[in-house]
């Protein structure tokens, strides 16, 4: 009895009889559940498990990225509705970045109005629900567009109306494959030469031409391989056929609506990250540069923002993390993504419920982690290295 009192009186013992009892209560409240889910399943007819995936779909998808058709399974549908979310995803984030560090910067200059126009953005999108900016670009400003046969012409080769973007699509995409390995081989080229060129310096104090080898790497290399591959391939020109177009590829609404949403809504708060990031930027290293007579942009890209990315790093990922999620809004105006086909047309032809919902909780899962995975490597690749 005495042992037992002194082994509880152990604070590392007690922990652990802590952590034990939490995993057993865990254990026990998902053991609960599911047996409770098991049962019910039983008594409504419906079978569990994960063959569904392996029927006839049987369902429409407006827009495609995979080459599904209604006759694959399920499991193809599965994987459209990831493909369609992952586009939104990475397109938006890009987009949202770009546009919050330029409203950021406006939100610091000294140019009153600038600054003003900027401001009141920012507070007007942190005010607003996104559903509002989901609905207000699909029912207020693309639902406006002109119908098919009035749609706005761009070179007489795309087309746009309230039905989506029409653009040509080639035959055959072999020759754009091999543009894009001559672009990757390229760039990586361009990552050797910028190494070698560190090292040189280090070694010799001489500099390298990385500037001029890079604009030819990174830019006429890569412009050079794509009009190569825009005149050697055949191309599928949209054409007006009674009340719409045919051929081509169609962007369509949904997509153009919720991308327009999470742009213009997310920049709003990176545009914050980005101005108390360059805020907490020590202001001696802004005159020390001025010193040496670098002029105000060349401070802003060699100075601030370099100093400024350790800080705005974190809060970025949550961002980043946010428009994922915020992409299931997409299903408010039927957007093909995971959730409105999977959570929503998959679910209601099967019944299956609970692999369903489990399934599309896991897709938001791992690509969440992968996100902050390789925001905190390049967080920690950024990270000042202190003895």
């Amino acid at each position: 009895m005495t042992r037992a009192l002194a082994l509880l009186n152990d604070k590392r013992v007690r922990d652990w009889l802590y952590q034990i009892a939490l995993v057993l209560g865990l254990v026990a409240l998902t053991v609960f559940f599911v047996r409770n889910a098991s049962e019910n399943m039983v008594k409504a007819g419906i079978a569990s498990g994960f063959d569904f995936l392996w029927r006839n779909s049987g369902i429409d998808v407006p827009f495609v990225l995979t080459g599904y058709t209604r006759a694959d399974t399920i499991l193809s549908l599965f994987w459209t509705g990831v493909a369609n979310t992952m586009l939104v995803t990475v397109v938006a984030i890009v987009l949202a970045t770009a546009l919050g560090f330029v409203v950021g910067i406006a939100r610091l200059s000294s140019h009153w109005l600038l600054s003003t126009i900027a401001g009141a953005y920012i507070e007007f999108v942190r005010n607003i629900p996104l559903l509002f900016f989901v609905l207000f670009w699909y029912f207020g400003v693309i639902a406006a567009l002109p119908a098919p046969r009035d749609s706005l012409g761009i070179f007489g080769i795309a087309f746009l109306n309230n039905r989506g973007l029409t653009i040509p699509l080639p035959d055959a995409p072999g020759n754009f494959r091999w543009a894009l390995l001559a672009i990757l081989v390229s760039w990586f080229a361009q990552w050797l030469v910028t190494r070698w060129a560190r090292r040189r310096k280090e070694r010799t104090g001489q500099d390298a031409p990385v500037l001029a080898i890079g604009l030819v790497l990174i830019l006429i290399v890569p412009a050079l391989a794509v009009a190569w591959a825009s005149l050697a391939t055949r191309w599928d020109i949209p054409v007006l056929r009674g009340f719409n177009y045919r051929g081509g590829f169609v962007v369509i609404p949904e997509f153009v609506a919720l991308l327009a949403a999470l742009v213009t809504y997310t920049a709003g708060f990176i545009a914050e990250i980005v101005r108390g990031g360059i805020q907490a930027v020590p202001h001696g290293q802004i005159e020390a540069a001025s010193a040496l007579g670098l002029r105000p942009r060349r401070i802003l890209t060699l100075v601030t923002i370099p100093q400024a990315l350790r800080v705005m790093i974190p809060p970025l990922t949550n961002q980043y993390l946010n428009v994922l999620k915020n992409s299931s809004f997409g299903a408010a105006i039927a957007y093909p993504d995971v959730v409105s086909l999977f959570m929503g047309s998959a679910l209601n032809n099967t019944g299956q419920a609970i692999e369903i919902i489990a399934m599309t909780l896991a897709v938001y899962l791992v690509i969440g982690l992968a996100v902050s995975a390789f925001m905190n490597w390049y967080n920690a690749r950024i990270a000042l290295v202190t003895r």
